[in-house]
């Protein structure tokens, strides 16, 4: 018997994936464990970096109008998500990476953009290089709410979790003990090994993405959700 794919993730990311799962054939349940909500903030004089660094696509959509101040910055994403959502903002891409932050900086010739500023959100993994000068903005917040009715049904009856956050991994393990709910009859399917960490023991299989990504996030979840 095929099962569904619940993705909590926030409501943008969790209809981009949806699709995406919707295309390979899958069922899916969407019920968001997050709102995106942006924050104010000041924008640094862009003359101080040497490039901006985008870790996520909320930081384009939650930045607001001063995003437009950084125009004329190269821009570092992770992600062809986030890369896609720069360049519709009308930023100068110049590089993409397919793994994390950290991968993406490390593949930088020596010397070249060491003085970055980082748009994120309040909750972010950090991670500043030695050969690096990082300013943060935080620009949006991911605001935790407790597990939906759709969820706790789907999660009752046992079917393949998307995890992309390490954050979303705790605050899922907490809910299910809150709530008092068999982890054992799900599997967790996670963007990353510190994802898969974070959610915890007791689940019926953990797998973590050989890629930081949807294509692969979601081959896991496939063969998953057939069984």
């Amino acid at each position: 018997m095929s099962r569904s794919l619940l993705i909590l993730r926030p409501i943008d990311g969790a209809r981009r994936t949806a699709k995406h799962a919707e295309q390979m054939g899958l069922s899916v349940i969407i019920d968001p464990l997050f709102e995106i909500d942006p924050m104010d903030w000041t924008p640094p004089p862009a003359a101080q970096f040497d490039a901006l660094l985008l870790t996520s696509a909320n930081a384009v959509s939650q930045a607001g109008k001063r995003l437009e101040e950084y125009r004329e910055l190269p821009v570092l994403a992770v992600g062809e998500i986030t890369a896609t959502a720069a360049l519709q903002a009308g930023l100068n891409v110049v590089k993409t990476g397919d793994r994390g932050v950290r991968e993406l900086l490390a593949a930088l010739p020596d010397g070249q953009y060491q003085r970055l500023l980082r748009l994120t959100g309040k909750h972010h993994i950090d991670y500043t290089p030695p050969e690096h000068d990082m300013t943060l903005c935080h620009v949006y917040r991911s605001r935790a709410l407790p597990l939906g009715k759709k969820a706790q049904e789907a999660l009752r009856q046992g079917h393949v979790i998307s995890l992309y956050s390490p954050r979303a991994g705790k605050i899922l393990s907490s809910e299910m003990d809150r709530l008092g709910l068999d982890r054992s009859v799900n599997d967790v399917v996670a963007l990353s090994p510190n994802v898969a960490e974070a959610v915890g023991s007791g689940w019926k299989t953990v797998q973590a993405a050989e890629w930081p990504n949807d294509d692969s996030l979601l081959s896991l979840a496939s063969a998953l959700c057939q069984l």
